[in-house]
């Protein structure tokens, strides 16, 4: 693969997990999301003010895309309510590569070679052994399915979208708003206008930063698929539980089992596994 692809996915990685550690200290969920909402709507704008519209034949996607993130949203609120997060999160981030390469080889032509097809099976295994909790309730589990198929979903048309679109750029300032303003509405009118702001007061520019960078790294992995097969792109991506769990123990301070570290080895492994196919 163009090792500016691999490059480009590692960074949206590091990315990812800076935002959810910038997050972690959040003390209500909802609220979170509904400032990360603003964040990422007024990155749409901004990006939308300077790049104009997408072409006609990159709506459909977009469409689409907004629908799969809703339900995507939804799931992983369902998912956290009925269960752990480190088993949800980690079922969900788990099982999306895998899922994205499968719907790639029909979507889009891109039958991975074996080392390619072994890294991305790698990385979705030692992800599992990151956090996944066999005595979990079954319904955790099932909503942490639906996430993961939801984000393999929107992985796969927005990687599709951004190709038809011919430029990353034009397409996540537009997919920015289909993502967010959804939830920038839902969240005050769950909480109520007022008891939102209240909740929010103090907290608007961690929550603002999260969303811009959460664009900006999805951004840079439609850069990176419009260059790269989109499955193994998708796991590289994924190796962000590396980079979450090194965050975890040396800026937050947190104890990583050995468990979590031998996970980590296989991402490595596999990622490497990826990065070093033809």
């Amino acid at each position: 693969m163009p090792p500016e692809a691999i490059a480009a996915a590692l960074l949206s990685a590091l990315i990812h997990a800076g935002w959810n550690a910038a997050l972690k200290a959040g003390r209500d969920r909802l609220v979170d999301i509904g400032q990360m909402a603003a964040g990422g709507c007024l990155f749409g704008l901004v990006m939308v003010a300077f790049v104009g519209a997408p072409p006609a034949a990159a709506w459909p996607y977009l469409a689409v895309s907004s629908v799969v993130h809703v339900l995507y949203w939804t799931a992983l609120a369902r998912g956290y309510a009925a269960g752990d997060m480190s088993h949800v999160y980690t079922i969900a981030r788990g099982s999306a590569p895998a899922l994205v390469t499968l719907a790639a080889i029909g979507a889009a032509g891109e039958t991975p070679a074996l080392v390619t097809a072994v890294g991305v099976a790698t990385v979705s295994l030692g992800i599992m052994a990151v956090g996944v909790s066999p005595k979990a309730p079954p319904r955790a589990t099932l909503w942490a399915l639906i996430t993961g198929a939801s984000i393999a979903t929107y992985s796969l048309v927005d990687a599709l979208g951004a190709r038809v679109a011919g430029d990353a750029a034009v397409y996540i300032a537009w997919s920015s708003l289909g993502t967010f303003l959804p939830m920038l509405i839902y969240v005050p009118l769950r909480r109520g206008p007022r008891a939102f702001l209240e909740a929010a007061r103090g907290r608007w520019m961690c929550g603002m930063i999260a969303g811009a960078l959460s664009n900006i790294g999805f951004g840079i992995i439609l850069w990176a698929q419009m260059r790269a097969p989109i499955g193994p792109i998708t796991a590289l991506r994924e190796t962000s539980v590396v980079f979450g769990a090194i965050i975890a123990a040396l800026v937050l301070k947190e104890t990583v089992a050995p468990r979590r570290w031998l996970g980590v080895v296989l991402v490595v492994a596999g990622a490497a596994a990826i990065g070093v196919a033809r």
